[in-house]
């Protein structure tokens, strides 16, 4: 017994102070909304709920719901649990942004080159996101504190559903000295590749932005190999599973109703973020628009493989 608790006492100090032991996540959203290993983002245009008008499995699901904007308008004391931001609670300031999400939290969630899988079940409506809008929606997303952009995310661009990753330019800005980010095509649905003339072979390149260079390439070397088209998503459940490593031996995977559609394999995200809180992000974010956003999301989970997050095994 003795030699059992020394043994025990030594390979606990060989652990760095700071290591967090992540359990695995399964939430139905039968009996809570959210576990405490993600919070909500309390926001006045957001509307987080439990609700059985779409539903994968069990008798609810959870609903998360952007409704006209309120900006300007609205008074709002913010709860502590609100909004996470660079690994604290930060009180609510208009940005012009609009959102209705749950964040995983940082005190319970993984560290940035972590290896972990992630499942959901997503449906969303058709008039969420209209076809030739050009209105920002990104919904769910992959962040550490030091990303201006997440560096995997699903996004709606012109109502067409695709999936980015951001990484490291090798052109840095003069102004800083930080790299540019580049932001690559990981995945997208067919619509979009016959509006961009796309196939699955099209070549890297990375995304002009706003004020940015063009032409910037990645820092580093990343591979990425599509399988399939993305399902459109819209007016149906999409069961979803992602496996997510950041760093130099990084790796993006993701099925989607049961398919591998693309693998991204080499410099995951920016380097800057090693060691970093990680936390993924659900529900819509957008930029500010006329119409409502809703997103209905059930089966999610978190764990060490496919198998142990599979939304179609709930």
């Amino acid at each position: 017994m003795l030699r059992r608790l020394i043994i025990g006492v030594l390979l606990a100090s060989t652990l760095p102070a700071d290591a967090k032991t992540l359990r695995p996540i399964r939430e139905t959203f039968e009996a809570v909304a959210y576990e405490d290993s993600f919070v909500p983002c309390e926001r006045p245009e957001g509307q987080i709920s439990l609700s059985k008008e779409q539903v994968r499995d069990g008798s609810q699901a959870l609903k998360l719901r952007i409704r006209e904007p309120v900006f300007g308008t609205a008074t709002w004391v913010p709860k502590a649990t609100s909004c996470l931001v660079a690994g604290r609670y930060a009180e609510y300031t208009p940005d012009e942004k609009e959102r209705a999400e749950i964040w995983e939290s940082f005190d319970l969630g993984p560290s940035f080159g972590d290896d972990l899988y992630y499942g959901f079940s997503m449906w969303i409506d058709r008039a969420s996101a209209p076809l030739g809008d050009d209105t920002r929606l990104v919904i769910g997303q992959w962040k550490a504190p030091i990303d201006d952009s997440p560096f995997v995310a699903q996004r709606f661009t012109g109502g067409l559903y695709h999936v980015t990753l951001d990484v490291d330019a090798a052109q840095h800005d003069p102004a800083n000295g930080k790299p540019y980010g580049c932001k690559l095509l990981l995945a997208f649905e067919s619509d979009m590749a016959r509006a961009l003339s796309l196939t699955l072979t099209s070549p890297l390149r990375c995304e002009t932005k706003n004020g940015g260079p063009a032409n910037v390439t990645p820092a580093h070397a990343v591979k990425i190999e599509r399988f399939d088209f993305l399902p459109a998503p819209f007016a149906r459940w999409t069961d979803l599973v992602f496996h997510i490593k950041g760093g130099a031996n990084g790796i993006v995977e993701i099925w989607a109703d049961g398919k591998l559609i693309a693998r991204a394999a080499g410099f995951v995200g920016h380097g800057g973020a090693m060691g970093q809180p990680q936390y993924f992000k659900f529900g819509p974010y957008r930029d500010p628009a006329s119409f409502a956003t809703t997103v209905y999301l059930d089966n999610l989970a978190r764990g060490d493989s496919f198998a142990a997050v599979d939304p179609s095994m709930p």
